[in-house]
């Protein structure tokens, strides 16, 4: 598995609804029609206006190379070209474990229970999606979310992404994705305040379904190489 995540800047606060709007098409051919897709999300974050969250999860190198010479890719960066950009940042990452957040009690778990082997220093990337039984709640839920998502960016240390979004593609569903550092800094986060009002204000809804997963990581690297060409592979091995 490889997931890549980004963040982008637009250069005009503006043009996002118009940006997210022009998106749709192009990820929903993507998850549709792309073999190997099990994750492709543009989504604007509902914490800074100026910026648009992406996620991305693809089962192996192959379907991402695929992915970097089709149009649906080619569109949607020319699309993004055309809007403008003030600045983006995206990485690649290398999973080498999955497994789900909550374990059988259901707990949160920071370590990976379901593995013999354990990693403490590698990061973890927690990614899912909340789906709403009523989509109405989902605008007022998410920016009362604004708040304890900035919260947990700012001032939980490892936290490197804590984004929860609107999925453009479909109105009920709320899109979650989430960078740590490693064990310990996720382990505070679920001991942490900020989790529990984020918990208690998604089960203050009238009801709701989830899927949450949680991915190690043992590498990440630029998507783009020096050439600015967008690689599969990852290149830095070779240096």
């Amino acid at each position: 598995m490889i997931i890549i995540t980004a963040t982008f800047v637009l250069a005009n606060p503006e043009s996002r609804p118009e940006a997210v709007a022009k998106a749709i098409p192009l990820q929903q051919a993507t998850r549709d029609g792309e073999p190997g897709c099990e994750a492709y999300v543009f989504s604007p974050d509902p914490a800074e206006e100026n910026k648009v969250a992406v996620y991305e999860l693809w089962e192996d190198r192959d379907s991402l190379h695929a992915h970097f010479d089709h149009e649906n890719y080619f569109n949607m960066g020319s699309m993004f070209g055309e809007i403008g950009l003030a600045g983006a940042e995206s990485k690649k990452w290398r999973v080498t474990a999955c497994e789900p957040v909550y374990d059988e009690t259901p707990r949160a778990r920071a370590d990976f229970f379901s593995e013999d082997e354990q990693a403490p220093e590698d990061p973890i990337i927690v990614a899912g999606y909340i789906d709403l039984h009523d989509p109405s709640e989902r605008d007022d839920l998410l920016a009362e979310s604004s708040s304890l998502q900035l919260a947990t960016r700012n001032e939980e240390p490892g936290c490197q992404m804590y984004v929860f979004s609107a999925d453009p593609c479909r109105d009920e569903r709320i899109a979650v994705v989430e960078i740590w550092d490693n064990y310990d800094s996720l382990h505070q986060h679920f001991d942490h305040e900020n989790y529990f009002n984020m918990g208690n204000l998604i089960r203050s809804t009238s009801g709701r379904d989830s899927n949450h997963r949680k991915f190690r990581c043992d590498l990440s690297e630029p998507v783009y190489d020096e050439n600015r060409r967008a690689r599969a592979d990852f290149f830095t091995l070779e240096q």
